[in-house]
């Protein structure tokens, strides 16, 4: 498959912007952008680096909204408590987004902070998955897909490719692990929609492979999929880069 030429140059741009700034980690806003670029669908957000845009910014979302920091430093917002669920009025959302500020200053000094992220929870997540990829040394890219929590960290539930899928490979790999049947609907549970994970699966690997050179993995966890028909979002992204040779 030939690369989509816009796509690509909005990837490379993206990329290249964070590399002139000497870091091989891009922010989760920064991260979003590129899937975006790619068609994946992300999470609906504004980036505020100050609190007085937060009236307009919650007017923008009709659920209930997440703040995070947002920062390329900081991987591990959650543990590091700079994340905060369930923000549903505008003095909720001013206090927490002066302690995530306060608290991201105090642990990460020296980190870069580019604000806080307004994201909309997303409602009626039928499961929560992880897409991922790693660039192997002797294999280039690999494509990872599994169902989050317990399914990954503990029992190694994972589907696994080498990059470039096929679109019959992609429906294999969210088929194939253990924990499908939780996605197909078992016990009673909604059907979640399979076809928008296959189609995350694919453009995770057209990007992989355009991008190749700069990338040394990428984590999409947690991808919140929604019920048959009703598509999937990238709620958290991570993008590890590297300078290409030469």
């Amino acid at each position: 498959m030939s690369p989509d030429t816009t796509s690509l140059e909005q990837g490379k741009m993206i990329i290249q912007a964070a590399l002139d700034r000497g870091r091989l980690t891009l922010s989760e806003h920064e991260a979003k952008q590129l899937l975006a670029a790619y068609g994946i669908p992300v999470t609906d957000e504004v980036l505020l680096t100050d609190p007085d845009g937060l009236p307009e910014a919650l007017s923008s979302f009709e659920t209930t909204v997440v703040l995070k920091i947002d920062s390329p430093d900081i991987l591990h917002k959650t543990e590091a408590g700079l994340v905060v669920l369930g923000c549903q009025t505008l003095d909720d959302a001013r206090v927490s987004f002066g302690r995530i500020i306060d608290r991201a200053r105090e642990r990460y000094p020296e980190a870069t902070i580019n604000g806080v992220l307004v994201q909309e929870m997303v409602a009626d997540c039928v499961a929560e998955c992880i897409v991922g990829m790693k660039k192997d040394p002797q294999f280039g890219p690999t494509i990872l897909f599994g169902l989050g929590g317990v399914f990954v960290e503990v029992l190694g539930d994972v589907a696994l490719r080498i990059a470039p899928l096929t679109a019959a490979e992609a429906d294999q790999m969210v088929r194939e692990i253990k924990g499908y049947g939780l996605l197909a609907g078992a016990r009673g549970r909604p059907k979640a929609d399979i076809a928008a994970i296959a189609d995350v699966l694919l453009k995770m690997s057209r990007l992989a492979m355009d991008l190749e050179p700069y990338l040394v993995e990428i984590d999409i966890n947690p991808l919140m999929v929604l019920a048959e028909g009703r598509s999937a979002k990238a709620a958290d992204a991570l993008v590890l880069l590297e300078a290409p040779a030469g």
